[in-house]
């Protein structure tokens, strides 16, 4: 039995109906149109595994639950549990498939670590085998312990990888990783793991001290523990350049509305201006409106006071025959009609000064209307500043309206900024303690050459005929005689070097490389997950046609391939394709048809349910 046999992946959640896949014990093919959640289950059987993360697609809104059923090789069975961007995986001893609140037999971490026993890689590596054994990572002969990562990087499969020029053993593509990843395959067809003392360490190295190691080791596992993003440092960098776009497009969004509220604050602030001039104005008017209203009942009561006293003068005149009222004479010392001579010079000045109050008071009613028509405007004014103002407040208040998201994200974005550099602080102390301790363990002056792969040549001829084994037993054409290069970890068949080949024939190798290896282990009981995950191994297969640069396999490659992995391979696999395969492969293999034409399934995914109109 297999060291692992997947059972179902399934994703739950709260008022969400359930998503699931059930493998079959042999060969389980997933196919149909593209974004129906196909590779997505190829990840999330990654994730569920130990992987740093998992692609966040719309449709997994909701669920908080991920369940991976495995059928361990002395026929247990367990369900490991994990929520979405989780750093822990929870472990039930039993088949469980729905969202349930019981304690978990075991709540694991995701990151492998060698003196800690809580963590999945440890826990499974126990189950699959190589646990505890050796990998070299640098030309120095620095060791560290197999993970599960390492055999789940070739034993799934993902479409970008399947196709890609890299070597199939080679799955990181960094240069950093490719002495440990070429260790790990070295392991797998020899059965050896590296030595602990490396040739070329030299006495002197033997004498710095077992102390100072033990405490570069905990310093670099304290440091490692401070990390809280399951990046690397590239990945990070990566990041970090994605996050700087990310806030200067924010910056600049939310920057052209500040200067929008800018603009408008100094328009408030001229509007303020305006209208205190405007109230200003309208004082000093309203003021002299009161001080002239004085001066026109003054005038008028003037001209009232004139008026009596000119008819009081005619009245007084021809009435009185005694003494004048005008110049004191006696009746017998005055001249005849003295009295209205006197009369009449009266009469004259307060005419004139009638006339002349008239004009001062004419003068003052101009004066007059003219302030009142000045009050009138600077109401008038007034009025707009107010309505002005008030449109103003209310676009004010929708400029801050649409900043608060925007000042909302940049502060966000700036958090995740400076998370990401304590990160990259963390790892460069980290670089920093490891160069220390290569230092303090290679002070010779030449340091130890790098030693060969040192792959048995019969362990690796053996391989080769397995890969061979694959593809003729797939008719691909040719003799497909197969040659593994050690020093680039690559292979060849038929002397065409993979990294040459177009897209198909770099997919098919691919899948015979991962499915040689998983038959060799299971042949020679080595370490392996004993399941495969192939990812688009031959959508890329097509006839031939004119001035196609790719070689092409004949038609029945892929009817081929789906047979033998059927009825011939010794471990569970699963297939993801786009294009149908063959009918009768129904018969021996569970297949899942996602939004193709007589299928009622859209998808991994459950469709979403419609709402009922009200």
């Amino acid at each position: 039995m297999s060291a692992l046999t997947l059972l179902h992946l399934t994703f739950v959640g709260p008022d969400k109906e359930t998503a699931t896949v059930e493998f079959g014990p042999k060969l389980t093919v997933i196919y149909g149109a593209s974004n129906t959640g196909k590779s997505f289950i190829a990840q999330a059987i990654d994730y569920m595994l130990g992987a740093g993360k998992l692609k966040e697609i719309n449709e997994a809104t909701g669920y908080t639950r991920i369940l991976l059923g495995l059928r361990l090789a002395n026929g247990k069975v367990i369900t490991l549990a994990r929520a979405p961007g989780a750093k822990k995986i929870d472990v039930y001893n039993e088949d469980l498939r729905v969202l349930t609140a019981q304690r978990p037999d075991a709540t694991l971490g995701t990151v492998h670590n060698p003196k800690s026993e809580d963590n999945i890689s440890r826990y499974l590596l126990k189950v699959v085998g190589g646990e505890g054994r050796r990998i070299r990572t640098n030309a120095n002969g620095k060791l560290r312990t197999l993970s599960l990562r390492d055999l789940a990087h070739l034993c799934i499969v993902h479409e970008e990888q399947m196709a890609s020029p890299r070597s199939p053993v080679l799955v990181s593509g960094q240069r950093t990783s490719e002495t440990a990843e070429k260790s790990v395959f070295r392991f797998l067809l020899s059965g050896e793991d590296e030595a602990d003392n490396p040739a070329g360490t030299s006495e002197v190295e033997k004498k710095i001290g077992k102390g100072k190691r033990d405490l570069l080791d905990q310093l670099i596992l304290d440091a490692q523990t401070s990390l809280t993003i399951e990046a690397n440092e590239p990945q990070l960098r990566e990041q970090l350049t994605r996050l700087e776009t990310s806030l200067a497009d924010a910056s600049a969004a939310a920057g052209e509305l500040v200067s929008q509220r800018s603009a408008l604050l100094e328009r408030n602030r001229a509007l303020e201006s305006q209208s205190t001039h405007t109230r200003r104005r309208t004082d000093e008017a309203q003021s002299l409106l009161a001080r002239f209203g004085l001066l026109r009942q003054q005038y008028e009561s003037d001209l009232a006071r004139l008026g009596m006293v000119e008819e009081a003068g005619n009245l007084l005149g021809y009435f009185r025959t005694e003494t004048c009222v005008f110049c004191g004479a006696a009746a017998e010392h005055q001249q005849p009609g003295h009295h209205l001579d006197e009369t009449s010079q009266l009469q004259s000045a307060v005419i004139a000064e009638i006339r002349k109050t008239n004009e001062l008071y004419a003068d003052l009613m101009i004066t007059l209307e003219d302030l009142e028509a000045q009050l009138t405007t600077l109401d008038t004014e007034h009025t707009d500043f107010r309505r002005e103002a008030a449109t103003l407040e209310r676009e004010l208040a929708d400029l801050d309206e649409r900043l608060a998201p925007q000042h909302a994200d940049v502060r966000g974005l700036l958090a995740v900024r400076s998370q990401i550099h304590d990160e990259l602080a963390i790892h460069a102390q980290i670089q920093r303690l490891e160069d220390t301790k290569d230092r303090l363990s290679n002070i010779s002056p030449t340091p130890p050459p790098a030693r060969a792969d040192g792959i048995p040549a019969v362990h690796l001829a053996e391989f080769e005929r397995l890969i061979q084994r694959e593809l003729l037993a797939w008719k691909v054409s040719g003799e497909n005689r197969v040659n593994y290069e050690v020093s680039t970890a690559e292979i060849s068949v038929d002397t065409r070097k993979r990294t040459g080949e177009g897209k198909g024939v770099r997919s098919i190798l691919h899948a015979a490389l991962t499915a040689a290896l998983a038959r060799w282990s299971a042949d020679r009981d080595m370490p392996h997950l004993g399941f495969v995950v192939l990812d688009s191994p031959v959508v890329t297969f097509r006839q031939p046609e004119d001035n196609d640069d790719d070689v092409v396999l004949p038609a029945d490659v892929v009817d081929h391939f789906y047979r033998d992995l059927a009825s011939n391979f010794l471990c569970q696999v699963v297939v993801i394709e786009n294009k149908t395969p063959p009918s009768d492969i129904n018969d021996y293999a569970r297949v899942y048809p996602f939004r193709v034409d007589g299928s009622r399934r859209p998808g991994f995914f459950p469709a979403p349910k419609r709402k009922k109109n009200s």
